[in-house]
Parts: C-alpha cells; sequence; structure tokens
C-alpha cells in the first residue's frame, strides 16, 4: 500500500443509528456506515470505525437515551450473562474491510446506589450503559474472549491488519 500513518483524526460520523434483524449484522452495517460516511469527504484517508452493541438474549442495549434507560439496562444486566459484539470497518481508497468479534459478559448483583450513581454520570455514551475500562468494570464479574471487544475496539484485529499491509511499522508509531 505505501501509506505512512503519520498522523490521526477523530472525526464524528454523521450517521443514524438504527437496528437491523440481529445485534450483529447492526454492529457490521452500522462499523460499515461510519466509515464510508467519514471516508466520502476525507478520500485520502484510511478511515477506522468501530460500533459495539450489548446483546442480551437478542435485544440490543444500545447507548440509552438517558439516565431512566441507563438504570434500567444497567438493571437488567445484573447478575446475568450477556454478548457484547463489536464490528471494525477499515475503508481507504484500495479497499474495505471489515471485521465482527464477539465476547461473553457476565454481571455482578451490585448495589442500587452504585448503579444511580453510575448511570447519572457515566453511561450515556455506552453501549449497555457501561464501560469496562471506567468504574463500570466494578460491573463485571467475568469476561469470555477479548476484553477490548467489550471496550469497543479489538486493538489487535485493528493493529494486525495495518501491519498486516505494512501500514503500521515500528519506525510510523
Amino acid at each position: 500500500m505505501g501509506m505512512i500513518l503519520e498522523r490521526f483524526e477523530i472525526i464524528t460520523p454523521k450517521v443514524d443509528e438504527p437496528h437491523f434483524s440481529t445485534p450483529q449484522e447492526t454492529v457490521e452495517k452500522l462499523a460499515l456506515l461510519k466509515a464510508v460516511s467519514v471516508f466520502e469527504s476525507n478520500r485520502d484517508a484510511l478511515v477506522i470505525a468501530a460500533d459495539t452493541v450489548v446483546d442480551l438474549d437478542g435485544e440490543i442495549l444500545g447507548k440509552p437515551s438517558d439516565e431512566f434507560e441507563a438504570r434500567e439496562q444497567l438493571l437488567k444486566l445484573m447478575g446475568r450473562w450477556h454478548q457484547v459484539h463489536t464490528a471494525v470497518a477499515i475503508v481507504s481508497e484500495h479497499e474495505t474491510w471489515l471485521n465482527l468479534k464477539s465476547a461473553s459478559v457476565k454481571f455482578r448483583d451490585v448495589p442500587s446506589d452504585f448503579v444511580f450513581f453510575y448511570s447519572s454520570r457515566y453511561s450515556l455514551d455506552k453501549a449497555g450503559s457501561y464501560g469496562l475500562q471506567d468504574i463500570g468494570a466494578v460491573f463485571v464479574e467475568r469476561v469470555v474472549g477479548d476484553p477490548y471487544v467489550v471496550i469497543g475496539l479489538p486493538v489487535y484485529e485493528v493493529w494486525n491488519y495495518l501491519y498486516s499491509r505494512g501500514i503500521w511499522r515500528v519506525e510510523t508509531t
């Protein structure tokens, strides 16, 4: 490819986030829509986009619209296993790449005062209303699979894509 990563920029894509027939199809299509949306106005770039959903027995728990919905989602997850699906799309002038990964997560039962505290401060921008990368880790008893799927960016898969194409090199980090 010959491309060298010298700098990066975070651009928020302007796309609606509808749900499709399955949680997996939803994250794949949304990651791709986000990447293509940003690529259309940045044609010389390599665009990396991701989407994550929490899947509770087939029900998609996306980003909550308010604190009430966040508390409701967190309480639904208490003491239960759920799936987290993250899709990453990479779009450039040379190719489009899409990768889907899933992990299983078991929630603890935690006191309701913590649920209220967390949902009022941390939940609104997170699928399923929690983040493994912040104090939301208190909810998580166990992760089976890649924890970076739960965080929302499977780092190894992205790195491996860039490395295998000569885009990421030690001298360009």
